[in-house]
């Protein structure tokens, strides 16, 4: 028999889950650049973020029960005691963030027994949730969860620039105070502290976030981008597999070693297309072809623009 009111329910969640994954998709690139960041980075950039706390342990378990997904997760001490550490990275406004924070809340509670330090970190300007979360029955408030919202964008570039904390440095395009100088000063000292591959990394990321920061004007935006993208074509040619196949003098071990670095930039940031580029950037012989299709798979903002690169570059 039709059921009406069953039939709205399902439409419902299917709008709801098909609006989870769009947003998810927009906000990949930019969640994949910090997480990587993260996982290289922890343990000097939380501290800077939640003054008292040192990471003990990645917890590589991002929690999945069916719909819930914890971004990032550690063990800390904070002030002296041990706890949990649930961070949420965003990009975006989500109106149902201050529920979902509640979510993993308990999840992680429930799993370690610890106290858990619920904290989001938001990258660009945004709509925010103002904490804590309540559960309200008329006026008397049945649950409270306090949970910390940090705002990259209104901290302080100078004031990291200042004291050398180079780990915070792929931030500094969305902080508060940052001009086309600073940019390129801090992307020296970047080259300057990691090796020639950890800095490609650091330096593809620092883009990312350039591109979509509203820190710093249209033009002084473009005149970085150029500046920087001289420096990311010199760490392709510079890229031990594409100079390795150059030294034996061969044209394909060029065309070869590209496309492995387009193939490992579309892997990173959007596994769910990498049988679909194996089989893509197999067919692309042409050297700038593939240099224009490293360069805009970085600068996609989500996984259907790099499935339509892959489907009109030749």
């Amino acid at each position: 028999m039709y059921d009406a009111t069953t039939n709205c329910e399902v439409g419902y969640f299917v709008a709801r889950q098909r609006k989870r994954v769009n947003k998810q998709q927009s906000h990949q690139p930019y969640d994949s650049a910090l997480k990587g960041l993260m996982g290289s980075h922890a343990a000097e950039i939380i501290p800077q973020f939640i003054p008292g706390a040192q990471v003990e342990t990645e917890e590589n378990s991002e929690i999945e029960r069916e719909s819930i997904r914890a971004d990032l997760v550690y063990q800390i001490q904070y002030m002296g005691k041990p706890h949990i550490l649930n961070m949420e990275l965003q990009t975006g406004s989500d109106s149902e963030m201050a529920d979902r924070m509640l979510q993993y809340h308990v999840e992680l509670y429930l799993d370690y027994h610890l106290p858990v330090l619920s904290v989001i970190l938001y990258l660009f300007e945004t709509s925010m949730p103002k904490p804590p979360f309540q559960e309200m029955s008329v006026e008397k408030a049945l649950l409270t969860l306090e949970y910390q919202v940090i705002a990259v964008w209104k901290l302080e570039a100078e004031e990291y620039m200042r004291r050398k904390i180079v780990s915070m440095y792929t931030f500094l395009p969305a902080m508060k105070g940052v001009t086309t100088s600073l940019l390129l000063q801090a992307v020296h000292e970047m080259e300057k502290e990691y090796t020639r591959y950890q800095f490609g990394r650091h330096l593809i990321r620092f883009m990312r976030i350039l591109q979509r920061s509203t820190s710093i004007s249209e033009q002084d935006k473009q005149y970085t981008m150029e500046e920087l993208s001289m420096q990311y074509d010199s760490l392709i040619d510079d890229n031990p597999d594409v100079q390795k196949r150059i030294s034996k003098g061969e044209q394909r071990g060029k065309v070869q070693g590209l496309q492995e670095m387009a193939l490992i930039a579309v892997k990173g940031d959007y596994p769910d297309l990498a049988e679909l580029a194996q089989e893509r950037i197999g067919r692309i012989q042409k050297l700038e072809s593939l240099r224009e299709l490293i360069r805009l798979i970085y600068k996609a903002p989500d996984e259907k623009t790099v499935r339509w690169l892959l489907d009109t570059i030749q």
